[in-house]
């Protein structure tokens, strides 16, 4: 029956090979063992489930086959480390331009890491900084004069790196203004696509970033987020106060300032609702008029869909209470958009990789945010919520939806070798938001487990899918890890790292469990320089670890040791003096029923009782 099943489900190529062993051997037992091990030879990790293996092979562009991870190699790897880069060695390299290497920076007493993954962590800085030929995302900006947009005391030199950083990282999949119109407003000192708020709030962000290479601009940062929101409360409602206030609750979430990034949100939000942007509801004043110049149309389109996604990613990955979404998506064409996805045997060969990929990157992301707003009422009661006992068929129907738009992704898109950031950053949406859809409705006993119905094999329940996620999930956070350097300075991609932590402390029997979970925690490591929320989410999981495992109090104190260690110096620290502040959940499950006591800050209090009391298990049980 096995050899039946997976005739059914293998690709042609591969029922062809399985087929041919049959009949070699006779055996159908043989011939299995035979096809298994040809595709072990041939560097595919096997599938967990028949749901996993079907999904391999008829959708590729969501579940593409995996090579396996050998569980040494990453043990030893230098992703599971400290990476406690030496800033001056560091600052160095940022002056002289060469190869970012962080396998060489001082770390802990361990031995020098021998693995693949040590050797496939060479990583080159996202702009060109040798001081005699620096070269930006834009050739116009060595004609910026910052001093006609802001006091703060930074160099022209300076800020047109931010803003490189800042163009070539996170706004491609962000989108919230056209890069081309923002810059050209900033040389020529203009203010049609561009404003002192949005500029301000754009150079908070892109300082704390920065600030992975150069701890001077968490500084300027601290500056340009003072001056930020006092510009703020004088915006009227714009297309550029819309794009800037995103930024500013994006800015204050790595900030540790979190009580504000709701706020923030829903304000760009109410924004766009007053503007027309998300129909002609009843606070609408106006509705946008499409017959303007084409820069007109494509700043209003960047700001409606640019806000409308991220409103629907705090909502669905921070879950904070109270967080809303627009009701309906917005009423304006997605910028960059010419003609529906299509297939990808229907695309044309031969366009640069490059540059198609940042032409089609963000009509993609709009595509998935509209996707995922549909799911919207698993997690959000509102008037209109389907009763429980369709939960499951529509959860398995967006399943589908998100299946059916990966498949539908242009091949820049798609998971290589040599995929960028951008598309990485995708495809950890993308599962991330498969884990959120049948969270509530998996860890049933297995005679109890639904069927997923639009699936072949007979294992298709929700547990199945979730842990084909999961998998995927686990690879695409160690190749981002291993191969690039945005995973030490954009924060956009954490919520792989927390959702795969989580989905570790869930299932102890795996023996691998600690290895992940570890690389979640590192993970954090790397990004506590430029942001200082992560030791608080890495002391929420540690506080989960030793509720739900053997952890010792001093092995957690010893991590959080050294993210403190690999954070920003205490002069650098202090520019923000407020307390950390961070209401999202950490502990995925229990926010289900508590969501409460599955804040991060709130789980990040009980971490010193929690490491005491530990400590005091451990020592009675060695005195017994």
């Amino acid at each position: 029956m096995e050899v039946i099943e997976l005739l059914k489900l293998l690709s042609k190529d591969h029922a062809a090979v399985l087929l041919g062993a049959l009949r070699s051997s006779g055996d159908p037992a043989e011939a299995l063992s035979t096809f298994k091990e040809k595709a072990d030879a041939d560097g595919t990790a096997p599938a967990r489930s028949r749901l996993e293996l079907e999904l391999m092979a008829n959708n590729p562009g969501a579940y593409p086959p995996l090579r396996p991870i050998d569980a040494t190699d990453l043990a030893n790897s230098n992703i599971l480390r400290p990476v406690r880069p030496s800033i001056n060695e560091n600052e160095r390299q940022v002056n002289s331009g060469r190869t970012l290497n962080p396998a060489s920076f001082p770390s802990s007493d361990l031995p020098p890491p021998t693995s693949p993954f040590a050797a496939d962590r060479q990583f080159q800085l996202p702009i060109d900084t040798s001081a005699q030929n620096v070269e930006y995302c834009d050739e116009r900006l060595h004609n910026l004069q910052v001093d006609y947009w802001t006091d703060v005391m930074v160099t022209s030199d300076f800020t047109a790196r931010v803003i490189s950083l800042y163009s070539t990282t996170d706004n491609p999949v962000l989108g919230l203004f056209s890069p081309d119109l923002l810059i050209n407003d900033l040389v020529n000192r203009q203010n049609r696509f561009c404003s002192r708020f949005l500029f301000h709030a754009l150079m908070y962000l892109g300082c704390q970033m920065y600030s992975a290479f150069d701890k001077d601009s968490m500084q300027y940062a601290s500056q340009f987020s003072n001056e930020a929101e006092k510009l703020w409360k004088d915006e009227q409602d714009s297309y550029l106060a819309m794009a800037g206030t995103v930024l500013l609750s994006l800015s204050l979430i790595g900030n540790g300032r979190d009580h504000a990034v709701l706020y923030y949100a829903t304000q760009a939000m109410r924004m766009g609702e007053r503007l027309g942007l998300f129909g002609a509801g009843e606070g609408a004043l106006a509705v946008p008029d499409l017959n303007e110049s084409k820069e007109v149309t494509d700043s209003c389109c960047y700001a409606a869909w640019g806000t409308f996604n991220w409103n629907v990613l705090v909502s669905f990955f921070y879950r904070q209470p109270g967080s809303e979404t627009p009701t309906s998506a917005p009423a304006v064409p997605i910028p960059g958009e010419t003609t529906p996805l299509q297939p990808r045997g229907d695309v044309a060969e031969g366009a640069p990789t490059g540059q198609s990929q940042l032409n089609e990157i963000f009509p993609a992301v709009c595509h998935f945010w509209r996707i995922v707003h549909g799911a919207g009422w698993i997690y959000n009661s509102v008037q209109d919520s389907p009763p429980a006992r369709y939960t499951t068929a529509l959860a398995e129907h967006t399943f589908r939806e998100l299946i059916a738009w990966a498949e539908s992704l242009p091949p820049s898109l798609l998971r290589t070798e040599r995929e960028s950031h951008h598309v990485t950053v995708l495809h950890i949406w993308l599962h991330a938001a498969i884990l959120d859809i049948f969270r509530p409705i998996v860890g049933k006993p297995v005679i109890e487990r639904p069927r997923l119905v639009t699936f072949a094999v007979w294992d298709s329940s929700p547990d199945a899918a979730y842990a084909a996620s999961v998998n995927q999930l686990k690879h695409l956070v160690v190749e981002y890890r291993s191969k690039s350097v945005a995973s030490t300075y954009s924060i956009l991609w954490h919520t792989g790292l927390l959702y795969l932590a989580n989905d570790m402390l869930k299932d102890t029997q795996d023996p691998e469990w600690r290895l992940y979970l570890m690389l979640c925690i590192y993970g954090y490591e790397s990004l506590s320089r430029p942001y200082r929320i992560s030791e608080i989410i890495v002391q929420g999981l540690l506080s989960m670890t030793m509720r739900e495992t053997d952890m010792t109090g001093s092995e957690a104190q010893r991590i959080i040791n050294e993210i403190k260690e690999g954070s920003l110096d205490t002069s650098a620290s202090h520019a923000f003096e407020d307390k950390i502040r961070a209401t999202f959940m950490v502990d995925m499950d229990l926010s289900l029923n508590n969501p409460e006591e599955a804040r991060a800050e709130n789980l990040a209090e009980k971490f010193d009782s929690l490491a005491l009391f530990q400590d005091f298990l451990n020592q009675e049980q060695m005195e017994i």
